[in-house]
């Protein structure tokens, strides 16, 4: 061993008690034995005690927050806010009556409301209306001949030739057969033997 200076010391950590053996190069800065140790007893002695602005009641903050903190809880923070920078907006697709701030201009209550009312308004372009009938269950049987035995292959046909007009009275569902028949129709050829 060499001599004082690289011999290390027996610590205590300030919240367990726990003794460890520390090498010389921790000894400056040891104070505890593990976070564990660090986060509780920071949490008993490096808090502050403030009063809620809303209930009046006492909460424990740590030092750190002891200028911002203001309220014991979200749900006294939420009251607080109530008429201070929002507004009242009455949901597009449930109609229940939310707080948002004035800058979002929002017209749903939540992201479950938005999803939902996509589904209702069918605004599909050319290349999701396949998609967007089967979400709706829309594609079951073709219009024509019935079939129904494997709705993966089954298509939709624009009626008036439009792919840009897909609103639902210009769209039919039809199998691989009869759509090719539908199509062969129109052709300047006609069907070939």
């Amino acid at each position: 061993m060499g001599g004082k200076h690289n011999q290390g010391k027996i610590m205590k950590c300030l919240h367990c008690s726990k003794e460890e053996y520390m090498p010389p190069y921790r000894l400056p800065n040891y104070k505890f034995c593990s976070r564990s140790c660090s986060y509780q007893y920071k949490a008993i002695h490096d808090t502050v005690e403030k009063n809620c602005l809303v209930c009046n009641s006492l909460f424990h903050v740590i030092k750190n927050r002891s200028t911002t903190a203001k309220y014991c809880s979200s749900k006294c923070y939420h009251t607080s806010m109530i008429g201070r920078g929002r507004t009242k907006y009455n949901c597009f697709h449930c109609h229940v009556d939310f707080f948002a701030p004035k800058s979002t201009n929002r017209k749903f209550c939540s992201r479950a409301c938005v999803n939902k009312a996509s589904k209702e308004t069918f605004k599909p372009v050319f290349s999701t209306v396949r998609k967007m009938m089967l979400t709706r269950n829309m594609i079951l049987k073709c219009v024509r001949c019935g079939f129904d035995e494997v709705k993966q292959i089954l298509g939709v046909h624009h009626i008036d030739r439009n792919r840009k007009n897909n609103d639902l009275s210009n769209l039919e569902v039809l199998c691989p057969n009869c759509h090719s028949i539908e199509h062969l129709k129109h052709t300047p050829h006609g069907f070939r033997e």
